[in-house]
């Protein structure tokens, strides 16, 4: 390079080491992916809908709902899990990402590395349910029957909440019933209210329409205290006389390696949008009930949730596929 060359190469340099740099585009800048790992209608997908809608106007940019189900969550998580962690891609999360690792011998990611959580949404119990045309009216009927041939229940997949709260209630009262899982709440409750299985613990947000328009009978609920949806339905607790405590619920995930401050506003923006009445209305209608937390609140629920349903599935004696 000749003299003349190289002052015009650094004059070249300074000129553009002199202009302003370019700022980063704001986010969102343009439509950000809600995976929902179930079919559509369920109650993960109810809550997500109402979550993506919120953040839809509030964001300014739509938040869409792209349902990925099958393999018990892992198919829409493991698309999550290897999205690029820019928060256009998001997962919304249930009870499963926490069963998971100890259902499943190979999973494809791993539960805590691979996401970073951003918000716990909502909590709801679940409703054990049979058709409305069944022999089967309370709970006492269901566990009866079960000593004397063999029930079906359905679920939403191996290892989900519903499954497992099936499997406990099974435990403690010394009966024995055969699973049926499905993808999603959808078709599991169809398969209910047909006859085609005895049973389901299903999330109170999809079953609440389905017991109030008489296509299902409900039995019991899942969790310590009646369901404000349900308040004539006694707990599982109430009836057996044996503490019986669980709860379904919906978080929303990013994939890791997203920045913290997405992270951040995602999170602050979905607990304002729990505290809108158009949100909370959508919700408690059915019998959710909003939550809201910190990512680092959710990073330890979920941890928390890891450890006891562990415990569960080893009392159970449940073992990994």
């Amino acid at each position: 390079m000749n003299r003349r060359e190289l002052i015009t190469a650094l004059a070249a340099a300074c000129a553009s080491n002199a202009m302003p740099a370019r700022a980063a585009s704001p986010y969102p800048n343009r439509q950000v992916k809600v995976v929902v790992p179930f079919t559509a209608g369920g109650g993960t997908d109810v809550v997500a809908r109402a979550i993506a809608a919120s953040l839809s106007q509030s964001l300014g940019q739509t938040f869409y709902v792209d349902n990925k189900p099958g393999a018990s969550t892992v198919i829409g998580s493991d698309y999550v899990a290897k999205a690029a962690p820019d928060g256009y891609t998001l997962l919304v999360a249930s009870v499963p990402h926490a069963t998971n690792p100890w259902m499943m011998k190979n999973l494809p990611f791993d539960t805590v590395k691979a996401f970073a959580p951003i918000c716990l949404a909502v909590q709801a119990p679940f409703i054990m349910v049979a058709s409305s045309t069944s022999s089967i009216e309370s709970m006492d009927d269901a566990l009866a029957l079960a000593r004397t041939k063999k029930l079906a229940f359905a679920s939403t997949g191996s290892g989900t909440a519903d499954h497992l709260s099936m499997e406990l209630l099974a435990l403690q009262s010394g009966v024995s019933m055969t699973h049926v899982p499905y993808k999603g709440t959808g078709p599991a409750l169809a398969d209910v209210m047909g006859g085609h299985v005895d049973l389901m613990f299903a999330n109170v947000v999809a079953a609440a329409p389905l017991v109030k328009s008489g296509k299902l009978r409900a039995l019991a609920t899942s969790t310590a205290r009646r369901s404000p949806s349900l308040p004539d339905v006694r707990t599982v607790s109430e009836i057996s006389g044996k503490p019986f405590d669980v709860s379904a619920w919906t978080g929303l995930l990013a994939p890791a390696g997203t920045d913290p401050a997405i992270v951040e506003r995602l999170s602050a923006e979905v607990r304002k949008a729990l505290q809108t009445t158009i949100t909370r209305e959508a919700l408690t209608t059915n019998g959710a009930e909003p939550v809201g937390s910190t990512p680092a609140e959710f990073q330890a629920f979920i941890a928390h949730e890891m450890q006891t349903w562990g415990r569960i599935i080893a009392k159970a004696g449940i073992t990994p596929s």
